[in-house]
């Protein structure tokens, strides 16, 4: 899943609004009410922005990536092959924002 980071006042809802779940201590997530597919997190150490998935927008939007982040939980037979920053679990910036190191979930 693709995110991308904007203020919170910067994030515009054209229509409806979504479902909303703590999920645990970190944040909030959203969903779309009507079929799930996850818009967004507010992490609760950063309430000032939103992380939200690029595939909700409308416009394609020039925003390449600039890293990747929890490569330790992605799936073993899978690996990117650009040659973008790779982090085992959170961005160094929001790790040194939080309280605690979350652990990786485990299905």
């Amino acid at each position: 899943m693709v995110l991308a980071t904007v203020p919170r006042a910067d994030y515009l809802l054209e229509r409806g609004e979504p479902a909303r779940r703590k999920s645990s201590e970190v944040g909030e997530r959203w969903f779309c009410p009507d079929c799930g597919s996850p818009m967004a997190m507010v992490l609760s150490y950063a309430p000032g922005k939103i992380d939200f998935t690029v595939a909700t927008l409308d416009d394609l939007l020039d925003l390449p990536p600039s890293f990747h982040i929890w490569r330790e939980s992605r799936i073993g037979w899978f690996d990117t092959i650009d040659a973008l920053p790779r982090h085992e679990r959170s961005r160094p910036q929001a790790m040194a924002a939080r309280p605690a190191q979350a652990e990786p979930i485990r299905a």
